[in-house]
């Protein structure tokens, strides 16, 4: 960013100066919906950029992501359809993914005898499964059965040991069967088990539609933090956490980075705690005339109308 904070628009730059730039960073993160993709779509260009960022300037890229309803491996299918050419799903950075090398860092955790409740999509339990670690709940219903009430359900369910004895950790991920009763369960382990994680994919409070809008992960996980008298740790943007593995390894140096993505509050933020470049693109619900309106969100180094607009530098 410039002297005083300002944004610079990259296509107000001359083309020498922006050569310049491109040298400032050896790595490229790069966010998924809204910013390469939207659903199974590349946006216009993204795949270009990315793979001549990466073959042609010799850049590591990696797109990383708060999606949570895929696997590590089914998004680098995606990516690989869409005409991304990442070498590996090593390369996709995923709350699943994030949750599974937590879990695996953690001491007091066990995949040998601990289990995880997942109040969340299926895809959670996916990603547990191929990883080795046993999991329940996930894209599960379970809705108060007619006729119970809450204790009929609590005295049945909730005074088996097995309720909660080896459950090593909790996982809240977007849910269209949040329930009661998996609020209870949730509620139930972690405070019984002062020991078990307690984990989140996002904390995306809401997601915003054209004509709607609707609960996101963040919803889910407020009420179960406020039952449970515990935080969430965040396995997704914009917590540094995410990135540690890439950092300790030396695969990643923060001040030689540049995140790429759509969302202040995400991916902004995110470039901000770990101390990295930002170049946010327009093609998101964030245009920069409508950020700028917003000077309580965070600012961008860097803009794009769309990424496919650096391809001209490239």
């Amino acid at each position: 960013m410039m002297e005083g904070g300002t944004t610079i628009k990259l296509l107000d730059l001359p083309g020498q100066q922006v050569s310049e730039w491109l040298r400032s960073f050896d790595t490229v993160l790069s966010d998924g919906d809204g910013t390469i993709w939207q659903d199974d779509t590349e946006i216009e260009g993204a795949a270009a950029v990315l793979n001549a960022l990466q073959n042609h300037h010799g850049k590591r890229v990696y797109i990383i992501t708060n999606n949570g309803l895929k696997t590590r491996s089914e998004l680098f299918g995606r990516a690989q359809h869409l005409g991304f050419q990442v070498p590996n799903d090593q390369h996709i950075i995923s709350p699943t993914a994030t949750i599974v090398e937590h879990l695996k860092q953690l001491p007091d955790f066990d995949s040998s005898k601990h289990k995880v409740y997942v109040v969340g999509n299926a895809a959670i339990g996916r990603e547990l499964r191929e990883n080795g670690i046993e999991s329940y709940g996930a894209g599960v219903e379970e809705p108060l059965a007619k006729g119970d009430k809450w204790q009929d359900f609590a005295m049945r369910e909730l005074t088996k040991p097995e309720a909660a004895d080896n459950v090593g950790a909790v996982v809240v991920g977007w849910d269209e069967h949040f329930s009661y009763c998996k609020m209870a369960r949730a509620c139930h382990i972690l405070c019984r088990n002062e020991n078990s994680a307690f984990l989140v994919t996002n904390r995306d409070a809401v997601h915003k539609y054209p004509n709607f809008c609707i609960p996101g992960t963040g919803a889910f996980v407020a009420g179960i933090e406020a039952c449970a008298g515990r935080e969430a740790l965040e396995m997704g943007k914009p917590n540094p956490v995410v990135l540690e593995p890439l950092i300790q390894s030396g695969a990643l140096r923060p001040q030689r980075t540049l995140m790429i993505g759509d969302c202040p509050k995400m991916d902004i933020a995110f470039a901000r705690n770990c101390g990295m470049q930002s170049l946010l693109v327009g093609t998101g619900s964030f245009p920069l005339d409508i950020l700028q309106q917003n000077s309580h969100l965070p600012q961008p180094d860097f803009y794009l109308p769309k990424l496919g607009d650096l391809l001209q530098f490239l």
